[in-house]
């Protein structure tokens, strides 16, 4: 009864996260990289070592959202039907408006658990946003 309202908050207070990181620490480009940052040229989105929490040059993301995606990723890859992270990590890509990117996330999170509603909510809002920005 509960597990659905926890995963609707966390699927907001990351989206709310994402837009935050991408609306105040990016110079450019998005939580994902403008994809001409040195991480970008490096082929890497791995966490640099270090204090610096943003980086500037990329207008990628700071250090802690790239964890973040890191974990989340790793998480897939242990458990292909995690859907709380497949949630969390299409509400992220949801966040920076990659409608496109989010959709496989959000079905594969109900093709692991149907009663998902964040998933179902987010799948919603990538569609719409699909149409709308065509």
């Amino acid at each position: 009864m509960y597990l659905p309202i926890v995963i609707v908050a966390g699927g907001a207070f990351l989206a709310v996260l994402a837009w935050f990181v991408h609306q105040g620490f990016a110079t450019g480009g998005s939580v994902f990289g403008s994809g001409t940052g040195a991480t970008a040229r490096a082929g890497t989105n791995a966490p640099t070592s270090g204090p610096p929490a943003v980086n500037v040059e990329g207008g990628g993301p700071p250090a802690t959202v790239r964890i973040q995606l890191a974990q989340l990723r790793e998480r897939i890859d242990k458990n292909p039907k995690d859907d709380v992270a497949l949630t969390q990590l299409g509400d992220m890509y949801l966040a920076v408006g990659k409608y496109a990117d989010a959709i496989p996330y959000y079905r594969r999170a109900l093709a692991a658990n149907a009663k998902n509603v964040a998933a179902q909510e987010g799948l919603s809002e990538a569609r719409a946003g699909l149409k709308g920005g065509q």
